[in-house]
């Protein structure tokens, strides 16, 4: 029996998820015709009155008297991880209910979010922590999980203990008031209860259905929101969305918002995506809702398809990628894969670091096996470090992939396709700290107990939770990234030493090679023999490599006499060609030598650990050693010819500073142009390759000299990269502006520049005349290919490069050159294309006033990078890296190769490049430095200026003779 005070809801209520026994959150949609109630005493009709305006009836919302057509809520399907809709803030401050059906097969994917107001933590031991109110629904692993978070603490429920991605459609209802609510899937229910005590859901956001927009500036990713920070979108279907029982019609907002990527319907593909075999390049395939998913981490690719060629950079030691974010991140997920290539044993790939603490999630080799080490020591109940080890003898300059996957306390560490190694985070912390991705070097050290070795070798494909950081930074995406390691793949002689005579050696402190070792150098050399090495310890214990009639022999005792083993070489090893040299012993007593890719095994009995006591003699000994030196050791005199890349157990000499002391004349670098009274090496005069990438050879009287101006590289031999700046997203520019009584009006022009870049259209360069003449000169690209257009006074004259495909984010060198009308352009090796228009041309090109480089002005900004560039005598990027008061830089514009602020002056040394060989199509180059090495990345402090500032001086310290820590060129001993 209805009471005076009782209430009648015909279809639907203020809140009908609140309903004393409704088993449904949402409104009725659709027609109902003579609604009537009825008892023994009292019969109303109740539609006919609500449509007279009885005053005992209230109407809500939309309500027409008549039936027709009711708009459906049709389904969406979101296509891609990158779709998503946005929704006006929900307010569900007490309480409130979603609901919604959803089909998919993909395991991953945030369905919905929303976050409040951001509010810094209390807690001290993390003062930038910041917290919010949230609500979240998402998918991980085929589960579905409500995540709600109220203010005084987090919940994280499991809806339904089975996967919900076999691509049925499933209702899910959401229902909260205050502190506790359910959480339902296909009417099981499970009930939940927010900890503490706020009762109130307090969101301030936009609340996101899909996924999340790309620029997620002003966002807050809770850490418990794997998803959000894992940049998993949601791909599959969505219909039926109801807000505190109001529904959403989800596809005209998609089609008033114009989302990219959300199609009006859902319909499930028969056909399985893989079968077509869409993965190129050896790409991985999974099926996924109506579409490929393919995993390239192991390929060297990037891409939908694993079609795109991913960026190599090479690291010799001194040279980083430092990906500095523009917050502080705090995660309990992280998804990292990369590939590597390295001859040495030692050495940082890649790591998270912290300013505030010692979170660290680190990746490194460790004696020729990959580590990944995770530590959380500021975390309240940290217990330190976990450390898994994965993979065996990586360092054979040979590919290998690492993959890293963490949820929560679990690990899980792979190398290429061997079996996954899996480990639990000690304590009951699971969030992880960073503000730097940092690979090569690191330079946040404050909470270091030790520094890693810094890298040698190349880099390529590493992604961190979705971002693809080499191709990003060298494409211009983001602006948070410093490097000086050098992009396209480079064979590496780091540190090279020139010993300039065989009594020529130094001494530097005792091996540490007890328990195990592994040595790496390079050296080149035209002498049949030599000491390169030698290591004296207890009893008769003893260590040494030498070049025996051009063959690398490795002697050693352990205790239980001398061994031999003979390095494997087809030819003698004198032939003044770098070679690569790789010595090891595990703690099985298995011996290793490899010379370049020829590899020599043995295995010794007995005594397995090798106790060296005094100083390791790099080069030779002092003569009067040699009549003491063990039966087996042939050499009677010292090494002649260069070393390199010496590798110690990880540790990096300098062979010049960090010589105890010394002995005949030392000195950096390995000039291919060393007199044959040194070396017998190749002649001074110019040859056909004297100088790489088309750089012309100028013959001198006591040798010879490149000029590389139109080159787009630099260096004695022009092989060094060029000042390179990147271009990010959102355009920038350098202008240089001539002195207006030192504008130079032309007949001739010569443009050479360095770029890389995967855009259609953009203007490079820019060269214009003063106000009011009109005479300009412009590279640009158009559709992919790149051309000129110039005017010096009749008509536009373009010429343009229809051949080559310069948009495939590759380096490329332009060549541009006018005389008058006429003009040549050549891009890499292609032929040179000429252009002589018809008629009669003017030849000056007047008053020249600015040059405008990255095209900002044009309308078509550039984005990647420019390195290089060359007009008519005018390095314009050197001049804006050394800071050139006509020079200009506005916008998003970075010089590659600045020194992160982290690294102090005392800890950079000065870099001279030495010996390379470049191919320009193919970016493959020689990268040769003689940089001190303590974990940072060369100065730009001229060569001559380093010298005379350090007066090549050198102190007695404990009665040795110890060396300057950097800026030395050569020493005599």
């Amino acid at each position: 029996m209805l009471g005076s005070d009782d209430f009648f809801y015909v279809g639907g209520s203020p809140s009908t998820a609140d309903l004393p026994g409704s088993p449904v959150s949402n409104n009725f949609m659709g027609c109902l015709k003579e609604v009537v109630y009825k008892n023994n005493d009292v019969r109303l009709e109740l539609s006919r009155l609500a449509k007279q305006g009885d005053p005992k009836m209230k109407i809500h919302g939309v309500v027409a008297f008549k039936c027709e057509n009711v708009a459906t809520l049709d389904p969406i399907t979101f296509e891609t991880p990158e779709s998503f809709i946005s929704l006006p803030k929900w307010n569900a401050k007490k309480t409130g209910s979603i609901s919604f059906d959803f089909r998919t097969t993909e395991p991953n994917g945030l369905i919905l979010f929303s976050h409040g107001k951001p509010r810094h933590q209390k807690d001290a031991k993390h003062p930038q922590m910041v917290k919010v109110d949230f609500f979240a629904i998402e998918m991980l692993d085929g589960h579905l999980y409500l995540l709600l978070d109220m203010g005084s603490g987090t919940i994280k429920i499991k809806a339904l203990q089975k996967k919900v991605n076999d691509g049925e459609w499933y209702h899910v209802d959401f229902q909260r008031d205050g502190r506790s609510g359910t959480i339902s899937v296909n009417t099981l229910r499970t009930p939940y209860t927010a900890p503490g005590e706020s009762e109130i859901l307090d969101l301030d956001d936009d609340l996101y259905l899909g996924g999340l927009p790309e620029n997620k500036a002003g966002l807050v990713f809770p850490t418990e929101v794997w998803t959000a920070l894992l940049n998993y979108g949601y791909v599959g279907c969505i219909r039926d969305l109801f807000i505190d029982g109001q529904s959403k019609d989800i596809r005209q907002m998609a089609e008033i918002q114009s989302t990219a990527g959300v199609k009006p319907s859902c319909s499930r593909e028969t056909a399985k995506p893989c079968l077509s075999n869409p993965c190129k390049n050896n790409g991985v395939c999974r099926d996924g809702w109506n579409r490929y998913v393919c995993d390239c981490s192991g390929t060297g690719y990037l891409g939908r398809s694993c079609e795109r060629e991913a960026t190599i950079l090479s690291y010799d030691g001194s040279m980083f990628m430092k990906i500095q974010l523009p917050v502080v991140m705090h995660t309990e997920a992280e998804d990292v894969s990369l590939r590597f290539r390295s001859q040495r044993a030692y050495g940082i790939l890649m790591a998270t670091t912290s300013r505030e603490s010692a979170d660290t999630l680190r990746l490194e080799l460790d004696a020729g096996r990959v580590k990944l080490h995770n530590d959380c020591l500021a975390c309240p109940t940290g217990k330190g470090p976990e450390t898994l080890f994965a993979g065996y003898n990586l360092n054979d300059n040979e590919w290998h992939t690492v993959r890293v996957v963490r949820r929560g306390k679990g690990l899980k560490l792979m190398v290429d396709d061997q079996q996954a190694v899996t480990g639990q985070m000690a304590g009951d912390h699971t969030r992880l700290e960073f503000h730097n991705i940092e690979t090569g070097i690191i330079t946040e050290r404050r909470y270091l107990s030790s520094v890693p070795s810094n890298f040698i070798g190349h880099l390529q494909s590493l992604t961190f939770n979705g971002m693809a950081y080499i191709d990003l930074c060298k494409n211009g995406d983001i602006d948070y990234c410093e490097l000086n390691a050098r992009f396209g793949f480079r064979n590496i002689i780091a540190d090279p030493v020139t010993f300039k005579t065989k009594a020529s050696y130094v001494a530097l402190a005792t091996l540490q090679a007890y328990t195990s070792m592994h040595l790496f150098f390079q050296f080149k050399t035209t002498s049949l023999d030599g000491l390169i090495l030698f290591n004296s310890g207890d009893g008769n214990d003893f260590i040494v490599v030498e070049l025996v009639k051009g063959y690398l022999h490795y002697v050693f005792d352990l205790g239980n006499g001398a061994n031999l083993i003979k390095g494997s070489s087809n030819k003698p090893l004198n032939d003044n060609q770098w070679h690569n040299v790789m010595i090891s012993r595990d703690t099985n007593n298995l011996h290793t030598v490899k010379i370049d890719t020829k590899i020599t095994t043995q295995s010794t009995a007995g005594a397995r650990n090798l106790d060296l006591k005094s100083d390791l003699y790099i080069g030779g000994v002092a003569k009067e050693m040699f009549k003491s030196l063990p039966k087996l050791v042939h050499a009677k005199e010292g090494f002649q010819g260069c070393l390199a890349s010496v590798d110690l157990n990880g540790r990096l000499p300098d062979l010049i500073s960090d010589a105890l002391f010394c002995n005949g004349q030392i000195e950096r670098g390995c000039e291919v142009a060393l007199m044959k009274a040194d070396l017998q090496g190749p002649s001074t005069t110019c040859q056909e390759d004297s100088c790489a990438n088309q750089g012309v050879c100028l013959q001198q009287w006591d040798g010879f000299s490149c000029d590389c101006s139109m080159t787009s590289f630099s260096g004695p031999l022009c092989n060094d990269p060029g000042t390179t700046y990147i271009f990010s997203k959102g355009g920038g520019q350098i202008t240089y502006t001539w002195p207006p009584n030192d504008r130079p009006s032309t007949r001739a022009d010569r443009l050479a520049i360095g770029f890389s870049t995967v855009q259609k259209e953009a203007v490079l360069v820019r060269v214009d005349s003063s106000t009011g003449l009109g005479d300009y000169l412009e590279l640009h690209i158009h559709q992919g290919k790149i051309g000129v257009k110039f005017n010096v006074g009749t008509d536009d004259i373009a010429i343009e490069e229809m051949n080559a495909i310069i948009n495939d984010g590759k380096y490329h060198v332009v060549r541009f050159t006018r005389s008058g009308g006429n003009a040549t352009l050549q891009v890499d090796n292609w032929p040179v294309i000429e252009r002589y228009p018809a008629g009669r041309q003017l030849t000056i090109f007047n008053s020249q006033a600015t040059i405008k480089i990255g095209g900002k002005e044009r309308g078509h900004p550039f984005q990647g990078q420019l390195s290089g560039l060359y007009y008519n005598g005018l390095k314009v990027l050197n001049m804006a890296a050394e800071n050139d008061a006509n020079i200009m830089i506005e916008g998003n514009v970075r010089l590659v190769g600045e020194v992160p602020s982290s690294m102090t002056t005392e800890s950079t040394a000065t870099a001279m490049q030495s010996e390379m060989s470049t191919s320009v199509m193919e970016t493959t180059t020689t990268l040769a430095t003689s940089t001190a090495r303590r974990g940072k990345a060369p100065t730009k402090e001229p060569i001559g200026q380093a010298m005379a500032a350090e007066g090549i001086k050198s102190t007695l310290h404990h009665g040795r003779l110890r060396l300057p820590s950097h800026g030395l060129l050569f020493i005599v001993c």
